[in-house]
């Protein structure tokens, strides 16, 4: 396969600068929206703006905690997609109102497939929009989860984890994030909860008592289905 050469200063390459879709974040045509309950059997629900869009996908995760706390800490995997789209005349009216000044203002909506993580056990940090400094930030959701994250890697290094080997667990274990509280100002309510069944035994009694995960691979089935404006 090889990459399409645009060259720095054409005209080709000054519109693609202008105009195209960065897709390093998630956006509301989809983009990296490395969202761990997106696996096999999940129906995504994706708006199109262009005529003649195109579908790309990418970035396969064996593992992934909610939030992908250290950028790059999921497990990567090679595999494939077995896709199945459709076309919903009309759907962008029907299904996807957009809440702002124009069409843009948009975002997916997807449904989870039958085969994802499941856990009757966890432990659960809290976190709230106050950081390290004691710093109030007001209702900001994105604080509270880094304090709750914070919270679980002073916590786990207790039990012979480095804080760095913490860090990346929380990355690619099937951990779960929530903004559990958003109502009572000033502060925002987040947590992380962790499946206490990845672990072999936690105990100060045995520091050095290393996790297994058992995470068994499988191939990926999506239904992807896109909304036309008309």
């Amino acid at each position: 396969m090889q990459c399409l050469q645009i060259q720095e200063g054409t005209a080709e390459w000054q519109k693609i600068a202008n105009e195209a879709a960065r897709t390093i974040p998630g956006r509301e045509n989809g983009g990296n929206c490395d969202i761990k309950n997106l696996s096999r059997g999940s129906k995504v629900y994706l708006p199109v703006f262009v005529d003649g869009a195109n579908l790309s996908t990418g970035d396969m995760h064996f593992s992934q905690g909610d939030g992908e706390v250290s950028f790059c800490g999921a497990i990567e995997m090679s595999g494939f997609l077995e896709l199945k789209c459709e076309i919903i005349r009309g759907g962008m009216k029907e299904y996807l109102t957009p809440v702002g000044p124009t069409p843009l203002h948009v975002n997916p909506i997807f449904e989870i497939g039958p085969v994802e993580p499941r856990f009757s056990e966890w432990l659960v940090f809290e976190g709230i929009s106050v950081d390290e400094s004691g710093k109030q930030h007001f209702l900001d959701a994105s604080v509270a989860y880094k304090r709750a994250v914070l919270n679980a890697i002073e916590y786990l290094s207790r039990f012979g984890y480095s804080k760095e080997q913490v860090y990346l667990l929380l990355s690619c274990c099937p951990c779960e994030g929530r903004i559990s509280g958003i109502v009572d100002a000033p502060n925002a309510v987040a947590t992380l909860a962790i499946p206490t069944a990845i672990f072999d035994q936690v105990s100060c009694n045995s520091p050095n008592k290393l996790f297994s995960g058992h995470f068994k691979g499988c191939a990926f089935y999506l239904l992807m289905c896109f909304f036309s404006c008309s």
